[in-house]
């Protein structure tokens, strides 16, 4: 679908105003563009924005980035393979696809097991 060049800069306007997408979204419709274009536009940045920008985790989690075999290291941006809640010890794995995953997720796995028995001892 061809999306309307104006859209296109209002858009990125009110995106460099720091409004958040739904925001945007909604802004466009009012202003009159036409939904399809707006909802296309929108689901786009959207898939972009969530490519470029990490998630953002809060001060509780641990975010591990895993080298897996055959990335190079020089220019790669670094990613969370593993979240790990501090509080819980709950893990989550961000690419469960990876077997490197599942390998250090065992290896926390018993790293946080050995840790939580160690601290039963000095209480």
């Amino acid at each position: 679908m061809d999306i309307d060049y104006n859209l296109v800069q209002r858009a990125q306007m009110l995106l460099t105003l720091e409004h958040p997408l739904n925001q945007v979204r909604d802004i466009l419709l009012r202003e009159g563009y036409p939904q399809e274009q707006v909802v296309e536009l929108m689901d786009a940045t959207a898939e972009v924005l969530n490519y470029l920008v990490p998630p953002q985790y809060d001060q509780h989690k641990i975010g591990i980035d895993i080298l897996h075999p055959g990335e190079k290291v020089e220019g790669r941006k670094p990613t969370v393979d593993i979240l790990i809640d501090k509080r819980s010890g709950k893990l989550e794995l961000m690419t469960p696809h990876q077997p490197e995953t599942w390998r250090v997720a065992n290896e926390v796995r018993k790293a946080i097991k050995r840790q939580r028995q160690t601290m039963k001892y000095y209480h």
